[in-house]
């Protein structure tokens, strides 16, 4: 599996789609699998929801999927609104358009539209990954397209023709690869004074640490034009593992959350990490704010609450401890496959760098150098990378800021799985997702000091996390 698709909720279920090939562990004959779940945790596999068509239109590459409340489209009812998803139909030859299909039984079947495609190629070769949003304040659908190292904007009043308004991003941004995957959306402040437009766009290559990553922008829409606020290039998650995220549809007049998942791979390695029988997966749905710093607006995420379930078991609490040297935190059986953990620092306390060993008696170990003097986190995981071949730059350190400015203390939320890591910084804009890949279970938790160095531990919180899978 790679890219998530077609995420919408709708009456108590939150659907996941994703590109699937059915009959290999590489890319190539791609389906839209599917999933559900009620809680965003336990998920239900269901058939394939969306089949190629090879000597036609073509796979099913990436889209999003919409409630059609009011049956702008007529493939439904206002009694009973369709789903409806838009995706890139990619012919043998490479020829993209956008097309439509459309379910009238919450989801469990769907049906291709008969007019496909509902936009056709402008004439270039990366033309795909349709995400359709209804704006309250224009009174139309919107849809952003991702063509080459642009976004093309579109809108419609029935899901069906669409109307070209806009190409956003000459001049701005990365554009190290192409652009893929975009998801347009407002967010606002936790003090809801402040209402701003968010774009996420999808790049590879072209990351801040190497091949695949996600860039977002902060602006304005007004219903025919969208346009930037800043002049630096911002990234939703630092790491090489977060890629192709985009968030649900159908929930924001039920609570007001924006919520995302991504694929957590890279293309540069994707094909060839040592996985059986699956190879792919995706990051805990996180929900996303819009923050004021001392650099602007700001994009942060965090875990979904719904997550904290998952904490079961034996937990391991350490409080206002002075470290001197090298401390273990835990180990042995208080270690486990799956952890949430939370550690807060005092900074004015700290004299220089400390770094964060998750490790085994056998030389394996991740690191997270926290570099307080340089404002960066470093993630290493060159003695976490069996089976990685050299080529793919998997054993490259990982690196993100940290805003230090005006904090007296350093936080970190860190999501360990089997073979995965997701640190979440501070209030959570500097993120990282990385993958690894030991032989033996890592059951060591430490913290390393320089001689000499000091570091007074706050709060050390360590969870233990109910397996899901079996």
């Amino acid at each position: 599996m790679n890219d998530p698709n077609g995420l919408v909720y709708y009456d108590g279920v939150y659907h996941l789609f994703y590109q699937y090939n059915p009959a290999d562990k590489v890319w190539d004959d791609m389906h839209w699998g599917h999933a559900t779940s009620s809680d965003l945790i336990r998920w239900t596999h269901k058939p394939v929801a969306l089949f190629p068509d090879a000597e036609g239109l073509g796979y099913v590459f990436s889209g999003g999927a919409v409630v059609d409340w009011k049956n702008s489209s007529g493939l439904g009812s206002k009694s009973t609104p369709p789903l409806v998803a838009q995706f890139t139909h990619s012919s043998v030859s490479g020829h993209q358009v956008q097309s439509l299909a459309y379910s009238a039984d919450q989801g469990e079947s769907w049906v291709m539209y008969a007019g496909n495609p509902i936009i056709e190629n402008p004439g270039i070769a990366d033309f795909r990954d349709p995400k359709v949003i209804w704006d309250d304040r224009s009174n139309q659908w919107i849809m952003v397209v991702a063509a080459g190292d642009r976004i093309k904007f579109y809108r419609s009043i029935n899901l069906i023709d669409w109307e070209f308004l806009q190409d956003f991003g000459e001049g701005i941004g990365a554009h190290g690869g192409c652009w893929e995957c975009p998801d347009l959306f407002p967010l606002t402040t936790k003090n809801q004074n402040i209402q701003k437009w968010v774009l996420l766009v999808s790049l590879n290559p072209g990351g801040p640490n190497g091949g695949s990553a996600t860039q977002y922008f902060v602006g304005d829409f007004d219903g025919d034009n969208f346009r930037q606020e800043h002049s630096d290039t911002l990234w939703l998650d630092y790491g090489p593992d977060h890629y192709a995220g985009i968030t649900w549809s159908g929930l924001s007049p039920i609570n007001g959350r924006r919520i995302l998942i991504a694929w957590m791979s890279n293309w540069q390695y994707a094909n060839h990490v040592p996985t059986d029988p699956w190879r792919g997966a995706m990051t805990v749905p996180r929900e996303l704010s819009l923050i004021e710093t001392g650099q602007g607006l700001r994009v942060a995420a965090k875990p979904v609450s719904e997550y904290d379930q998952l904490r079961v078991g034996q937990q391991f609490i350490l409080e206002n401890t002075l470290i001197e040297s090298d401390k273990l935190l835990c180990q042995g059986a208080t270690v486990h496959d799956s952890l949430d953990i939370e550690i807060e620092v005092e900074l004015d306390a700290l004299q220089g760098d400390w770094i964060l060993k998750i490790c085994n008696e056998h030389d394996e170990q991740l690191e997270i150098n926290c570099r307080v003097t340089g404002g960066e986190i470093e993630v290493r995981r060159d003695r976490a990378a069996f089976d990685m071949p050299p080529e793919g730059d998997f054993v490259r350190a990982i690196k993100a800021p940290l805003d230090l400015n005006g904090r007296q203390n350093l936080s970190l939320r860190i999501l360990k799985d089997r073979s995965s890591l997701e640190i979440f910084t501070g209030e959570g804009v500097a993120l990282i997702t990385a993958l690894f890949f030991t032989h033996r279970p890592l059951n060591q938790i430490k913290i390393e000091l320089p001689d000499g160095d000091q570091l007074r531990l706050i709060k050390a919180v360590i969870n233990e996390l109910e397996s899901i899978w079996d």
